[in-house]
Parts: structure tokens; C-alpha cells; sequence
């Protein structure tokens, strides 16, 4: 059940050892442990395919730990029961997140030394936590990957941030020692599963932890727990004093001020629909064009989460007139929203925000789906022929399956060009 907004604040992490431990074990995280475990050493131990079964597990283990995490900072101290509420990008974005800071270590040992590898190392490791609370609040990569991002975070926490590294250190510590011992005492038809299994337990722990740091320190990182957000102002009356100032700076002629304000903030924590709209107004006036792309994605992802979809049709559409190659963070959105140009009215956005997804993810398993809608709207609504029957036989090329198949060609056969 989760914790009244009105009662006693949080009980610091430090006094919930104990729980935290336990977490994995209990209620759905114990079962999906279980089931990750088996399915491990079932699937994986299949000839030729196992690696895959292995590595489609271990996503399924990283979509539930998110999972934990945000229900974790939402305030509510049972396992979540499904994955549902999580967009499968946070974990692939997790995973490019990892691999960048391979690629940085690997750079930072060939050009500097092991010196220099180990300090990039041991930098990373720390700023880490910060980096995955920032991809589980947000969704934004570029967030994450920002070193400002985590360190606003390690300053806005202070010393308990030490103490979570720690702790997670501990944790990742014991998964490793325990490998350790099972490869030596223990039979391998049985070290593997245990192995596995102390593995799942490490990463659902450290995610609980991770996502109770969040909780307790709601109000300095600037998030709103879903459970307080009927009962708890303090989110929004920061916001508005954070506006008022920005504003203030605005009438007063000093717009640059007003900008690093609201970015300073906006990189650190969650903040309100008002305040990125007000930021989105200065950068259309003077900003970079991969800063305006930047935030109009992030800008976007909040209103279709907030369900705010004729505000981010105006943002996107600057966004495209700005930059015709620009997509939403989620394709799922972009999808959403093309569909809501196309019953508006507005053709030529929603064509443009299909051309765009097809541009940026052609083998995507919905790309033919999105070169079809494409076609009928240039076809229907522009009499572009030339260019609809370029999509259609672009995707008739990838597309795998055949009920869509047959409607590409339906729509693709009157549109063959006449024979002389």
C-alpha cells in the first residue's frame, strides 16, 4: 500500500537494509526471479539458439528492474507485478548507454594508459546510479550521458549518494564472490542456475535502491512520487517560483540568463510542462539547432506521457520546420501523433513525421505499416503519386508480412506507371 503524501517523510534508506535485502525475494519480484532463473537455464542451454534466449532473459530482467525502480520512486514498497508501464526504449537506451561507456574506457586505455583507464573507469562507476535514476525519470540518453546531470544529482543528495555507491559496490560485490565460490565448490549443472539467480538478485536490489534514493530525496531531485501527486504542491510551487524568476530575467532583456536558469534545472530534475514550454520559447529564438532538436524531443516525450497531444502537435511542428529529419524520442508517440495530424487536418505534418521515421528506422518491423499511411495521404490528399509509389515499393522490399504485403501491393497497383 502506498505511503500517505501526509504523513512522516520517508525513512532514510539506511534504515531499510534489511527490506532492500529481502526485496528480490518477496511477492512478483521473487517469482519473475524464479522464471528469469529457469528460463536461463532452460532456453539457454539450447544448441545454436541459446545466446539468443540468454539475451532476450536478461532484456526482460533489465525492463522489470526499471520497473522496480520507478514503482520504487513512486513510493510504492511492493514488487511490481508487471512490466507493462515500462517502454521497452529506457532499456535499449540503457544498453547504448552501457556500450558508450565501453567505448570511452576503451579510448581512455589506448590513448592514456592504464592510468588514465582505471581514473575513467572509477569515474564512471561512480557517476553510474546518477546516470540510470536520470534514464528512469526521464527517458533522455543525452541526460544521462551529460556528466552535469549526475553530478546535480550527487550535489542535490550529498553524502547519502556515497553511501548508495557503496552499497550498490556491496551488492555487485556479492554477486561477484559468489560466482567465485559456486565455480569452485559447487557443480556446474547447478553453479550455473544459482549463479543466475544471485545475479537477478543483485540487479533487482540495486534497482530498489536506486529508485528509494529517488523517493527520499523527491523534493531535492524535483520529482513528484505518483503517490503524493493528489496531495503534494511543493513540485509545482518550486516550479512557479523557477518560472517567475526565468521571467522576470526575460522582461528584463537578459534571455541568456533566463535559458542557463531553466537548463540548469531542466538537466537535473523533472520539472513541469510550463517550464519546458517557456524554455522551448527562448531556444526558438536563439538557440542551437541541435539543442532545439534536443529538448523538443524531451519536451515531447512529456506531453504524451502528461496526454497533452494538441500541444506536442505545435511542438512538433516547429521542430520539423526546423528540422525536417526530427522524430520523437518514442516511435510509439510519433505514430500517435502522426494519426492525430492526419484526423486535424494536417496532411502534410503527418506524411512528414512518417517520412521522417522511415528515414530514421527503415528496418523497423512497422516501417512498411508507416510507408503505407504515407502513400494514401500523399496519394489522397496531394496527388503525389511518383513519390507514394517510391514508398511503397521501398517497403514492399522489407516487409515480411504478407496480410501487409497484400495491402502494399493493392494500393501500389494503381499507381504503375503508363506503358508508352
Amino acid at each position: 500500500m502506498p505511503p500517505n503524501p501526509t504523513s512522516a517523510p520517508p525513512a532514510p534508506f539506511w534504515q531499510r537494509l534489511r527490506s532492500i535485502t529481502l526485496y528480490p525475494v518477496r511477492g512478483a519480484a521473487f517469482y519473475t526471479l524464479l522464471m528469469l532463473t529457469l528460463f536461463v537455464a532452460l532456453l539457454g542451454a539450447l544448441p545454436g539458439v541459446g545466446w539468443l534466449f540468454k539475451l532476450v532473459t536478461w532484456l526482460a530482467a533489465y525492463k522489470y528492474a526499471f520497473e522496480i525502480l520507478r514503482a520504487t520512486a513512486d513510493g510504492r514498497m511492493d514488487p511490481p507485478e508487471s512490466v507493462l508501464k515500462v517502454d521497452g526504449g529506457v532499456v535499449w537506451r540503457l544498453i547504448a548507454l552501457q556500450l558508450i561507456y565501453i567505448v570511452i574506457v576503451v579510448f581512455a586505455l589506448v590513448l592514456g594508459g592504464p592510468i588514465v583507464g582505471l581514473l575513467t573507469i572509477a569515474a564512471i562507476v561512480f557517476l553510474q546510479p546518477g546516470c540510470i535514476m536520470s534514464l528512469a525519470i526521464d527517458g533522455s540518453l543525452s541526460n544521462a550521458l551529460n556528466p552535469a546531470t549526475s553530478f546535480g544529482i550527487v550535489a542535490r543528495v550529498g553524502w547519502p549518494y556515497l553511501a548508495v555507491f557503496g552499497l550498490l559496490f556491496v551488492i555487485q560485490a556479492s554477486v561477484a564472490t559468489a560466482g567465485i565460490w559456486m565455480a569452485k565448490f559447487v557443480p556446474v549443472i547447478l553453479g550455473g542456475p544459482l549463479l543466475n539467480l544471485v545475479s537477478f538478485w543483485g540487479l533487482f536490489a540495486a534497482f530498489h535502491l536506486m529508485g528509494y534514493l529517488v523517493y527520499q530525496y523527491h523534493e531535492e531531485l524535483g520529482y513528484e512520487p505518483e503517490s503524493h501527486r493528489n496531495a503534494l504542491p511543493t513540485l509545482h510551487n518550486r516550479d512557479g517560483e523557477l518560472l517567475e524568476r526565468a521571467q522576470a530575467l526575460v522582461r528584463d532583456g537578459h534571455n541568456e540568463a533566463a535559458k542557463e536558469t531553466l537548463r540548469a534545472e531542466i538537466r537535473v530534475r523533472s520539472v513541469t510542462p510550463e517550464v519546458h514550454e517557456l524554455y522551448h520559447r527562448l531556444l526558438r529564438t536563439d538557440g542551437s539547432a541541435a539543442e532545439r532538436s534536443e529538448h523538443s524531443r524531451q519536451y515531447l516525450n512529456l506531453l504524451m506521457i502528461e496526454k497533452q497531444e494538441t500541444r506536442a502537435l505545435t511542438v512538433l511542428r516547429d521542430a520539423m520546420n526546423a528540422d525536417p529529419d526530427f522524430a520523437p524520442m518514442q516511435s510509439e508517440h510519433a505514430e500517435r501523433l502522426a494519426e492525430r495530424a492526419r484526423l486535424a487536418g494536417q496532411s502534410q505534418l503527418a506524411v512528414d513525421v512518417l517520412r521522417s521515421l522511415l528515414r530514421q528506422s527503415p528496418r523497423n518491423p512497422s516501417a512498411p505499416r508507416w510507408a503505407l499511411d504515407a502513400a494514401l495521404l500523399l496519394v489522397d490528399r496531394f496527388g503525389r503519386d511518383d513519390e507514394a509509389r517510391a514508398l511503397l515499393e521501398q517497403a514492399l522490399a522489407r516487409c515480411e508480412d504478407d496480410s501487409l504485403r497484400e495491402k502494399l501491393q493493392a494500393a501500389l497497383k494503381p499507381l504503375a506507371p503508363v506503358k508508352a
